[in-house]
């Protein structure tokens, strides 16, 4: 009984200390309703907090951040600009900046109707955008200015006065031209936009001498240089969105590389492989897109792979591919076994007599005991 006390009293501890410290977790993160409760908040967070909002907000002016860590979770809701209140104090007009030693991550948030930009990453600040949504914003949707922008997760709606799309904008302004930091962007999650051009551009008005794009390996989206174009491909490097005009010798990232296919005929079936041009093709991709039942071909077996349809060069998987390839496979019909005859059943040779042998030696012992009894009586007498 003692026993089963200590169990339950353990277990009501554990419950109660579950409980304060999922409160002690809540009450770290500071809850934001409006424009003024939002500044306080940023002012005060501390290291290992977090800002929520827990209301739309529209602000009276930019809000600047040049010193800290700062994460800001929307849960859905919108900062925007609040146009009849608006004012500003100097040339900067986005919503929301980080500057110089600032790192700003912004999760879960919508950023609207900016006099400017919704965020901008100033003269070595870094934000990252995580489930973000940017969208009429007057000038454009992001503003990389010498500072860094990595994506995981940005949606673009359209940005910009006129009918000319503006999302992510490259640039270095004259006030920073003699300060060593260049502008970047990190791919490293999912970017769609509403718009299909302008999506990744870099400023005419004030390019940066260079810049550098950065694709991580589990990034679903890259941002490449195909020819003078910044465009923006799938996981199959199949071009979504352009950008606009770039000096090649201004860039530090990957160039787009058009695909190929390869086709694999296995006699009047084919499948098809997608590479980028210059690609070597592994046996291994070859074997994977190759199955035979979904063809209908089951009853076959794969020899090869060639390079001629009369299958006399086995096809080269080390060479790399730059152009559309047939590749030949050489199939097997699998031809059916014999089946055995069927044995007649063994003949019989017991003689018959037409009653099964059980009732005939049942009838013969009756018989004779009927005999034994007959011939007792007869003694008797």
């Amino acid at each position: 009984m003692k026993k089963i006390k200590k169990i339950i009293l353990l277990l009501l501890v554990l419950s109660i200390t579950l409980v304060f410290n999922q409160t002690i977790s809540n009450a770290a993160n500071i809850l934001v309703t409006d424009d003024e409760s939002l500044r306080q908040a940023i002012q005060d967070v501390q290291e290992g907090q977090a800002i929520e909002l827990t209301e739309n907000i529209e602000l009276k002016s930019p809000i600047e951040i040049s010193d800290k860590k700062i994460t800001i979770n929307g849960n859905g809701h919108t900062i925007s600009r609040k146009t009849e209140d608006w004012t500003t104090t100097g040339p900067n007009a986005t919503l929301i900046t980080a500057g110089g030693s600032a790192n700003v991550t912004l999760n879960n948030l919508t950023l609207s109707k900016s006099e400017k930009y919704g965020v901008q990453a100033y003269n070595g600040g870094y934000v990252t955008l995580n489930n973000v949504i940017i969208s009429d914003c007057e000038y454009g949707g992001v503003l990389i200015n010498a500072g860094t922008v990595e994506v995981i997760k940005l949606h673009l709606g359209h940005n910009g006065l006129t009918d000319s799309n503006n999302g992510i904008e490259i640039a270095k302004s004259s006030a920073l031209s003699g300060n060593g930091q260049e502008p970047k962007l990190v791919m490293n999650g999912a970017l769609s936009s509403t718009e299909k051009e302008n999506v990744v551009r870099v400023d005419i008005d004030d390019p940066a001498s260079s810049f550098e794009i950065t694709n991580t390996e589990n990034t679903e989206n890259k941002v490449l240089l195909n020819d003078n174009n910044l465009v923006v491909v799938d996981e199959n490097n199949v071009i979504l969105y352009n950008g606009g005009e770039v000096e090649p010798t201004d860039f530090k990232g990957e160039v787009y590389i058009e695909n190929v296919t390869v086709t694999i005929k296995l006699n009047d079936k084919t499948v098809s492989i997608t590479l980028p041009s210059g690609q070597t093709l592994s046996k291994e991709q070859a074997m994977s897109a190759i199955n035979l039942t979904s063809l209908g071909l089951e009853n076959y077996t794969l020899e090869g792979l060639y390079s001629d349809e009369a299958f006399t060069t086995a096809f080269n998987f080390s060479t790399p591919i730059t152009g559309n390839t047939t590749i030949y496979a050489k199939l097997n019909l699998i031809e059916s076994q014999p089946q055995p005859e069927a044995q007649p059943e063994g003949k019989d040779e017991t003689p018959k007599t037409g009653l099964d042998n059980h009732l005939e030696i049942a009838i013969l012992i009756i018989a004779i005991s009927s005999l034994g009894i007959i011939v007792f009586k007869n003694k008797e007498f």
